[in-house]
């Protein structure tokens, strides 16, 4: 006898779905549904075989932390051995958060805190009108209508008054940001660990230490929850992002905001010797080659089959920290554009900046 396991019900315009990542529900008449689940909601719209399938939100994906390739350390590989990585990007936000923050940083961290409405008024709209088809005709403009009062609850709008001195000091940091931009790749490294024994440098190209590093965007756009009458220079990754405005940085980690003045900063350039394991950066420095696997004078291990060469990379490094915990450490495929970034923060310390209006 074959075993049935039913993975839907029905309950009149609802069904009710069940599978491994927990329970979703969904309604709809035919043409439109509207449903919830462990990934979030979604509207999906079909005719005459053709859908659209649009995600309201949900759950971020959590994604497996890996090692990355390393400033002269190893690049990715499968079996790196037991090398133990420590995080290097400081506090975190919330710790970072004084007793009384900002006027700006409050209003931002209530922005960003801020729940989206409208996705339920069109859920409830989308099952009313399965009884009474009407509804839809107040319940899509509601539906607008809330989305436009989501956005002003989730947005902050600093205007900024600078004066001369401030003026030319910022404006030397958007210049330097252009270099930035420029730059082929950049990265944020957010783990490092030394390499403690012979065999994890021999499987690691000869490497000293491992890093993890992240993808880093590069823009003049700033913060999704801050609209503002100026260009903000921006550097964002997975884990952490930095705004730079006239008068302060702006630190976030995930949804909270919090800040830190150019005085209390201290910026350290320099350059690293980079092992890469995969495409290198066009406007990169090759400085040296490498085997992935070596042996104690620096050759190919030949017992290792398929052992590859591997170029060794100069890259441009900019970390920034404070004495209060926050840290972060950047690097740069153009080594020209760390430094240009360096050279505009620098005078970005030298006067307290402008206020935000």
């Amino acid at each position: 006898m074959s075993i049935y396991l039913r993975t839907s019900i029905r309950l009149g315009p609802v069904r009710v779905g069940v599978s491994k990542s927990g329970i979703g529900i969904s309604a709809g008449i035919p043409g439109l549904r509207v449903g919830g689940g462990p990934r979030g909601s979604y509207v999906r719209v079909g005719v005459g075989g053709v859908s659209y399938r649009a995600t309201v939100g949900g759950r971020r994906a959590r994604h497996p932390a890996g090692r990355g390739p390393a400033p002269v350390s190893a690049p990715v590989l499968p079996d790196p051995g037991d090398v133990v990585l420590s995080d290097v990007t400081g506090k975190r936000a919330e710790e970072l958060l004084p007793a009384s923050p900002s006027a700006l940083v409050s209003q931002l961290n209530a922005a960003a805190g801020a729940h989206r409405i409208w996705p339920w008024v069109l859920v409830v709209s989308v099952l009313l009108a399965a009884v009474t088809p009407w509804v839809l005709l107040a319940g899509l403009p509601l539906t607008l209508w809330t989305g436009w009062r989501d956005g002003i609850r989730r947005t902050v709008v600093a205007f900024y008054e600078v004066d001369a001195p401030a003026q030319s000091q910022f404006e030397r940091l958007l210049r330097s940001f252009d270099d930035v931009c420029r730059s082929h790749s950049a990265w944020s490294t957010v783990a490092r660990g030394d390499l403690q024994t012979a065999y994890q440098r021999k499987v690691n190209a000869g490497a000293g230490s491992l890093v993890r590093r992240e993808p880093l965007r590069r823009g003049l756009g700033g913060s999704v929850h801050l609209k503002s009458n100026i260009a903000i220079p921006s550097l964002q990754s997975a884990t952490r992002s930095v705004y730079f405005l006239p008068d302060r940085i702006l630190v976030r980690d995930r949804n909270t905001y919090a800040d830190v003045t150019y005085q209390a900063v201290s910026v350290v350039p320099g350059s690293t010797r980079f092992i890469e394991d995969g495409s290198v950066p066009p406007d990169a420095v090759q400085v040296d080659t490498t085997w992935q696997y070596v042996n104690k004078r620096g050759g190919p291990d030949r017992r290792f089959k398929n052992n590859r060469r591997l170029p060794v990379m100069r890259y441009g490094e900019v970390s920034l920290s404070t004495g209060h915990g926050f840290a972060v450490h950047w690097s740069f495929s153009a080594e020209p554009a760390a430094q240009a970034l360096a050279v505009g923060f620098a005078e970005m310390t030298r006067y307290p900046g402008a206020l935000a209006s």
